[in-house]
């Protein structure tokens, strides 16, 4: 009588422990889908859109620290993680000076597809297009890049001198900047949450943290 009743009471314990832990991973998954960012029309993005870790990244055009993170840290999260359909990357462009709202609007002169291969090269050439304190010479420099990537002068000058487009992004960043208290340059947000520490391997820790709770969370549905 006494084995059965201890039987009953550790049933019924582990069921309330099921319970519980089931609780537990419903309020995970909750905060996990709240915290998932929305994409705007404006946004630029690359990789899988059904990803459930999105990693925002908030980068100046003419910030040297921006260009470093894309040419050191970029390459390596793009091919083990956006190239593997892990991630959706959204590249969210911050307006902090006249040259980095020029060189995003020559970025956005083509289709989405030739976005990102034209952002690559104005990091890689940030510093011969953007050094210089004359605007005439960023806009030549401008010029310059967007001949490489298949732009014409007339196309490059048409595109910096579209005042609506111009007017889209700026109030598009000041709502960014707002929503996610952008003040610095690059700001990474993986599934809401800030990414301080400028190493590969930290910012690899904090992918898998969120990529460990989605298959956790997966479990319950």
């Amino acid at each position: 009588m006494v084995e059965k009743k201890k039987m009953v009471d550790h049933r019924h314990i582990t069921s309330l422990f099921l319970a519980g832990l089931v609780l537990i991973l419903i309020s995970l998954k909750s905060f996990a889908e709240q915290n998932t960012p929305l994409v705007h029309d404006l946004d630029m993005t690359i990789g899988n859109p059904e990803s459930r870790v999105i990693v925002v990244d908030y980068s100046s055009l003419t910030c040297p620290h921006c260009a470093t993170f894309h040419a050191e840290i970029f390459p390596k999260l793009k091919e083990e993680y956006i190239d593997t359909g892990k991630v959706n990357l959204i590249f969210r462009e911050v307006y902090f000076d006249g040259p980095g709202l020029w060189a995003s609007m020559v970025a956005r002169c083509r289709d989405k597809d030739a976005f990102f291969p034209t952002i690559d090269l104005l990091f890689r050439k940030q510093d011969v297009w953007s050094s210089s304190s004359s605007q005439i010479d960023i806009v030549n420099g401008l010029t310059s890049i967007g001949k490489q990537v298949g732009l014409s002068d007339k196309e490059v000058l048409d595109c910096l001198k579209d005042r609506d487009k111009a007017k889209d992004l700026v109030a598009w960043y000041k709502n960014n900047s707002a929503n996610d208290s952008i003040d610095s340059t690059p700001t990474i947000i993986v599934n809401g949450e800030k990414w301080s520490n400028r190493s590969y391997s930290s910012l690899k820790e904090a992918i898998e943290v969120h990529l460990k709770d989605w298959f956790i969370t997966d479990l319950i549905e």
